[in-house]
């Protein structure tokens, strides 16, 4: 068996490469360039605001990276954050307190992505196919559980805890994300499992010859994404003050932009949850920027796809 450490010392060898630094120099350009344009912009409120708006697609990069990173694809999360919302707001309806209904929803989209680990790993079939299949399988329950209504969320505990609260002036649902942001830093780049992941994704034969356990590393990666999902639907949940079936529709191409645009290639092996937040940021100042000039919706989506494409140009497996 081949020594595990030097696959870890090969990895954080890595230094920031040009695509890494390069995602910074357009975050910094588009808000010089959308203040410009509009002194309305420039705002504190307006900033606030983006940090909510991205909150959620930030919570889902995060765990797409993950997953990215090990050589996959999850298309279902945008389904869980609906399922999710519908869950927690039906739990909380039934009189279940704000811990207990927070732990269901959470349970939910973890369960979904352990689903969608094993039957990549395990049953060897193609991630693309497997989340494809269960996108469509979470939407649809959630849509009948509903019969496609929404639930309404009248416990204001759940709505300040994950939505309408302020830590110290700071909206909660910018606080949950800024944690999460630092517990996968954390587990991206300072464990073994973020070592093993970049070596499954970099070549998943090396890395299972030395010593690393392809599939549970795979099948963790795709539990970590549907967690993350999961919280992303729960701060949904609390901003809509309702569970809505048909929410986090197109989250998950959105999530997956901010990874790509973040500097992970779409082939896995690399990439860095710093950018992953920033990829996640462009997307929103983008959109919000576009907003406040006035530009259609169906203009901004021409431009989120213009987005995308660019990405994955740029990150082109070498």
């Amino acid at each position: 068996m081949a020594d595990i450490n030097k696959v870890d010392k090969a990895l954080k060898t890595k230094s920031f490469e040009w695509r890494d630094w390069f995602v910074f120099f357009i975050l910094f350009a588009l808000v010089i360039m959308f203040s410009l344009l509009n002194d309305k912009f420039f705002q504190w409120g307006n900033f606030a605001a983006i940090g909510r708006q991205t909150a959620m697609t930030s919570l889902i990069a995060f765990g797409a990276t993950f997953v990215i990173t090990a050589g996959q694809i999850d298309l279902s999360v945008g389904s869980v954050v609906g399922l999710v919302g519908v869950v927690v707001a039906m739990a909380l309806r039934s009189g279940l307190g704000v811990v207990e209904a927070s732990i269901i929803g959470l349970a939910v989209g973890t369960v979904v992505g352990l689903v969608n680990g094993i039957l990549t790993a395990k049953a060897k079939i193609p991630a693309f196919l497997v989340t494809l299949g269960t996108m469509m399988m979470v939407r649809g329950l959630a849509l009948t559980v509903t019969n496609t209504k929404s639930v309404i969320i009248v416990n204001k505990a759940f709505t300040k805890t994950w939505g309408s609260g302020l830590f110290f002036g700071i909206p909660t649902s910018i606080m949950w994300t800024a944690l999460f942001f630092l517990l996968c830093i954390w587990l991206y780049h300072y464990t073994y499992f973020g070592n093993y992941i970049k070596a499954v994704g970099g070549n998943n034969i090396a890395a299972k010859y030395s010593g690393i356990k392809v599939d549970k590393t795979v099948i963790f990666s795709f539990i970590i994404a549907g967690f993350l999902a999961a919280v992303a639907g729960l701060l949904m949940a609390a901003r809509l003050k309702s569970g809505r079936p048909e929410v986090g529709f197109g989250l998950e191409l959105d999530a997956i932009a901010a990874v790509i645009l973040g500097g992970t290639p779409i082939f896995g092996g690399r990439g860095r949850i710093v950018n992953t937040l920033v990829g996640a940021l462009i997307m929103g100042i983008i959109i919000n920027g576009l907003i406040i000039l006035g530009v259609q919706s169906n203009i901004q989506q021409i431009i989120k796809g213009a987005i995308i494409i660019a990405a994955v140009s740029l990150n082109k497996k070498e």
